[in-house]
C-alpha cells in the first residue's frame, strides 16, 4: 500500500513538470510573438498630395451650343447699362471636319476633370451640345455656384486661312456691370495666352480687351475668354482636332489658373 502511494506521487510530480514546461514555452512564444509583432501606433500615414486648387470654385463654360431657338431673332442685353442687344444663341465658326461648339465641349469636359485633379470644384456651363443657354444665362451659373472666376472656351475664324493662333480676350470699357473685374481677368488673360502658346507651339497673339462681350458685361467676377486657334486654317484645324493637342491646351490652361490664385494669395510657385 505504501509502495502504490509513492507511486502514485512521482506520477504526479512529473505531471506538474511536464505541465510547467509546456507553459512556460506557451509563455515564451506569446512573449516573442508580442515582441516581434508591429505596433500599430508606429505605421505611418501616407502623405496627402498636395492640390493647390483645394477650396475654389471655377466655372467652365464651353461657348455656344445646339438649339432649336437659333434663328428664331432672340436677342440680349449687351450689357445691364446698356439697351444695345445681341442675339442670345449663336452657332459659332466651323472647320472642315469640326465644329467650335463641338470642340469647344471637347476642351471643357476634359478641363473640368484636369481642375477637380488639382482639387478645384467646378461648376459647367454645359455638358452636352443640345442647350439653349445664353450668354447672360452662362454668367447666372456662375454667380449661383459661387464660382472665383469664369473661363470662357472658344475657337477662331477669318477669312483668310492663312491667319493662326492663339488669344485671349478680357473685359473691358464703360459696359462693365462690374468694373472691378478688370484687373484680375487681364492678369488671369496675360498667363494663360502665355501658358498655353508656350504648350502648344502655337503663335501668341496676346491678349484682347473687348467692350461688346455680353459674358464680359454681366460678369461679377474675373472672367477670361480662350480662342484655342482658327478652325478656318487647316493645319491648325488637323491639330484642334487631336487629343493630344487639346491636352496641351487643358495643361496650359490649368498651369495659368494655377499661378493666378497664387499670385492672389501671395504663396510661392509650384514649378511643374
Amino acid at each position: 500500500m505504501l509502495k502504490k502511494f509513492f507511486l502514485i506521487l512521482i506520477g504526479a510530480i512529473f505531471l506538474c513538470i511536464g505541465c510547467g514546461n509546456d507553459s512556460s514555452t506557451e509563455s515564451q512564444k506569446n512573449y516573442e510573438a508580442t515582441a516581434t509583432a508591429p505596433s500599430a501606433s508606429v505605421v505611418s500615414e501616407p502623405l496627402q498630395e498636395e492640390k493647390p486648387l483645394e477650396g475654389k470654385m471655377i466655372c467652365v463654360d464651353p461657348g455656344h451650343c445646339v438649339a432649336p431657338e437659333m434663328g428664331k431673332g432672340e436677342r440680349e442685353a449687351i450689357s445691364p447699362l446698356s439697351t444695345e442687344t445681341k442675339p442670345k444663341y449663336v452657332a459659332g465658326t466651323s472647320g472642315a471636319n469640326i465644329t467650335e461648339e463641338q470642340l469647344n465641349l471637347a476642351v471643357g469636359l476634359q478641363l473640368k476633370e484636369a481642375l477637380e485633379a488639382q482639387g478645384a470644384e467646378v461648376v459647367m456651363t454645359r455638358e452636352v451640345s443640345e442647350i439653349a443657354i445664353s450668354n447672360i444665362e452662362r454668367c447666372k451659373v456662375a454667380h449661383e455656384a459661387g464660382a472665383d472666376v469664369a473661363i470662357h472656351i472658344h475657337a477662331d475664324g477669318n477669312n483668310d486661312s492663312s491667319v493662326h493662333g492663339i488669344s485671349v480676350l478680357v473685359p473691358s470699357g464703360d459696359l462693365l456691370g462690374t468694373p472691378s473685374i478688370t484687373e484680375e481677368s487681364n492678369r488671369l488673360g496675360q498667363l494663360m495666352v502665355d501658358a498655353v502658346a508656350e504648350n502648344t507651339g502655337a503663335k501668341n497673339r496676346g491678349i484682347s480687351p473687348r467692350t461688346d462681350m455680353v459674358a464680359f458685361n454681366h460678369s461679377e467676377i474675373p472672367t477670361v475668354l480662350i480662342e484655342m486657334g482658327f478652325l478656318t486654317n487647316p493645319e491648325e484645324e488637323k491639330l484642334l482636332e487631336t487629343e493630344e493637342y487639346q491636352k496641351k491646351i487643358v495643361d496650359g490652361m490649368v498651369e495659368s489658373i494655377i499661378c493666378w490664385y497664387s499670385e492672389k494669395q501671395n504663396v510661392p510657385q509650384k514649378v511643374f
